[in-house]
């Protein structure tokens, strides 16, 4: 490997000498370019040489040049070592090298080719037993893998295989039912509950669970910043305590029907007290839970899970899965799906969908606009609002982004009846002429992972005489006071088994940025909603506030988008976890 190195180093130096062509030069600048000694060039030249890399034809005597021929085509030592570095999990070094000035983008392309083969499903030698490892890519940044502080779907999916919950949701009924508690109770106010936890249940560094770690686990949650996923839940949290190593007690400020719905989400997930007191960075890379995978690597290369053999509802049928951080994964090279056996979040190509299978998952992500009713403008006038919402040409966003997953959104909870309509770009500019619209810019907030759909919300307003600007801010910055300056703010909701919490989270934050008889409607629903016991009922609250959301113009609906996971017929055992993710413990390959 360090004598490939040695070579491209010296083809970079001489890049415009061909293979096969001599070329005078001095062993001061072999050896000032490989910062070495005279005498390590020689032993270097001499090695190259014998294996055929190039011809050395030295010349003695002091200032006198020496003739130096290469051999070996610059494209496959470079291909051959860019393997070697992923053979080694070396991924970044891999790209790096792949991608010199000096390499052809014929040369790229080759390497990526043969990269995507090297993912999916491996049986590899292993100390006595033969190792099952599944390998895929990934693009979208890993940033923490501690339950309390994850924000991006593909963080949530690995925290489900590192950790678990005291309750969890049956995966096809909805159902609450025991986890790492095999039994609970609460009192009649309902307002102190009690879980009953199964002994011997380790955690990944080997120690046993306590019902310690689940009183410290719930009292972490209360010292998170203000903004954070579902505070409103778990800020109910008056203490939680151990009477005995098996039993915890939470005793609640108050009432809160979604405090147990929320125990089933990977925020409530337990952590041992002695690691996560430790360091909480050190805990954000390399967290330690009780899942059915324990980490072993996490670095800017890769995500390395192991099978935890003493997980305590059985060991996996996988040894290991590798997740290859690989940033420019969404190119064409992506559409070569013999390169994998699991696919998340993709659409067949017609032409192969024939040789695989494909889940279509129950949830969806649903992107929406909202008004921020606290900034003075045009949208106060709710004329202008409604005529501005109406001259949105929704069918054109959905037409640019044709495929059998993205489908018409009235609302979160239903889909849209029929397509879209058409809008006549004339009649829109005379519908806001009307309103009382004159041209005024409006400012539209988003993040980054939303641009597309922001530009086509711009674009379609364009098109029908509205003037919108984007404005990009980074997720923490989007969270916090900024995007309260903007007119208009793009975000998605992921609508799976914890719909309901996720709407209420929703709700909150649409809270913050609305006025009058509004805000009041929202602060009085999200309490009531907290109160009421029967799921059912929570529901249909949730419908009458998101009409009238709608009916006032604060909400408008973009589209709904089916996820799908589409797998191979040799992979076995295909589950789905609350998140519509593949779940590693099921996976099994078929020889």
């Amino acid at each position: 490997m360090i004598m490939t190195r040695h070579y491209l180093k010296w083809r970079q130096m001489y890049a415009h000498i061909s293979e096969g062509e001599p070329i005078e030069v001095k062993l001061d600048e072999l050896a000032d370019a490989l910062e070495c000694t005279h005498r390590n060039v020689i032993l270097i030249l001499k090695r190259m040489s014998e294996a055929g890399w190039l011809d050395w034809r030295p010349e003695r005597g002091r200032g006198k040049r020496s003739t130096l021929t290469f051999l070996k085509p610059v494209e496959e030592m470079a291909l051959h070592a860019a393997k070697q570095l992923v053979e080694k999990k070396d991924l970044k070094g891999a790209l790096e090298q792949i991608h010199s000035p000096l390499l052809p983008s014929s040369l790229k392309e080759t390497f990526h080719d043969w990269l995507y083969s090297y993912f999916g499903y491996s049986k590899e030698n292993g100390a006595g037993f033969p190792v099952d490892t599944l390998r895929f890519p990934m693009s979208q940044p890993i940033y923490s893998l501690d339950p309390i502080y994850i924000r991006y779907a593909s963080e949530l999916h690995l925290v489900s295989q590192l950790f678990d919950s005291l309750v969890r949701r049956h995966p096809l009924t909805g159902e609450i039912e025991p986890h790492l508690a095999h039994a609970w109770e609460t009192d009649a106010a309902r307002t102190q509950w009690t879980f009953y936890l199964r002994k011997g249940i380790l955690f990944h560094h080997g120690r046993e669970m306590r019902a310690q770690d689940a009183a410290y686990s719930l009292n972490r949650l209360r010292k998170l910043e203000e903004k954070s996923l579902y505070r409103w839940i778990y800020s109910d949290i008056e203490e939680a305590s151990a009477s005995d190593a098996t039993t915890l007690i939470v005793r609640l400020k108050r009432k809160n029907e979604l405090f147990l719905p929320f125990l089933c989400t990977s925020r409530a997930s337990i952590v041992p007290e002695d690691i996560g007191e430790q360091s909480a960075t050190a805990f954000e890379r390399m967290p330690v839970g009780t899942g059915p995978f324990k980490l072993t690597q996490n670095d800017h290369n890769m995500c390395v899970l192991e099978a935890f053999p003493f997980y305590f509802q059985g060991r996996a049928h996988l040894d290991r899965v590798e997740i290859w951080k690989l940033p420019d994964l969404h190119d064409p090279h992506q559409n070569k799906l013999d390169s994998f056996q699991i696919i998340h979040n993709f659409r067949l190509p017609d032409k192969a969908a024939g040789g695989w299978n494909q889940v279509k998952h129950q949830g969806t992500t649903c992107k929406f606009i909202t008004l921020n009713m606290l900034k003075e403008g045009p949208l106060q006038r709710k004329l202008l609002r409604k005529a501005i919402f109406s001259s949105v040409n929704r069918k054109r966003i959905l037409d640019s982004l044709a495929g059998d997953v993205i489908y018409p959104a009235d609302g979160f909870l239903h889909k849209a009846e029929g397509e879209y309509k058409e809008v006549n770009g004339e009649e829109a500019s005379e519908q806001l002429r009307a309103a009382g619209y004159n041209g005024e810019m409006l400012s539209l907030c988003t993040i980054p992972q939303y641009e597309n759909d922001a530009r086509l919300f711009q674009k379609v307003c364009r098109e029908s005489g509205i003037r919108v600007e984007l404005t990009l801010l980074p997720l923490e910055q989007f969270q916090g006071e900024d995007r309260l300056r903007h007119d208009l703010i793009l975000f998605s909701i992921m609508l799976d088994r914890d719909t309901e919490l996720r709407l209420i989270d929703l709700y909150q934050s649409i809270l913050q940025h609305s006025a009058g008889a509004v805000a009041d409607l929202l602060a009085n629903k999200i309490r009531e909603l907290t109160l009421e016991p029967d799921a059912s009922r929570r529901s249909a609250l949730l419908l009458e506030l998101e009409e009238r959301l709608k009916t006032d113009d604060i909400l408008l609906f973009l589209y709904q988008k089916h996820l799908k996971t589409v797998y191979h017929p040799s992979v076995k055992g295909i589950s789905l976890d609350s998140l519509e993710w593949v779940q590693f413990k099921d996976i099994w390959f078929k020889p």
